[in-house]
């Protein structure tokens, strides 16, 4: 929200009618990507609660941090689409640098929960 406040790590342009003017940047209406992340985090983290108060997720170690992993990288990864660019050397590549450094949390959320599946079938 912080980033939002102070018109940090903006969205792309857009024509959204909840697109929001960052003043201090510039006069384009925007994507209020810094709110999808606040909204899409805050649903995770119900699901979760959720997910951990109704079922034995908990009897499977691993599994609930690996769904984390996986949720949340997997946000992250779709909302850097409507990101503006930040590193100037990510600007040649197909994804950006948010994006290249959530695959790895993402494969290590998919392990996880892998392995604590797989050690309760035993």
């Amino acid at each position: 929200m912080a980033n939002f406040v102070n018109s940090e790590i903006i969205g792309k342009p857009t024509d959204v009618p909840w697109a929001v003017v960052f003043a201090k940047i510039d006069l384009l209406p925007r994507h209020p990507v810094q709110l999808y992340e606040a909204i899409a985090y805050l649903s995770i983290f119900i699901f979760l609660a959720v997910l951990y108060k109704t079922t034995q997720i908990k009897e499977r170690a691993g599994a609930l941090f690996g769904l984390f992993l996986c949720l949340v990288f997997t946000a992250r990864f779709s909302l850097e689409f409507v990101k503006i660019k930040q590193a100037a050397y990510s600007s040649e590549l197909v994804l950006n640098t948010g994006q290249l450094l959530s695959i790895p949390f993402f494969i290590a959320g998919v392990l996880l929960l892998a392995n604590a599946l797989r050690r309760k079938a035993d």
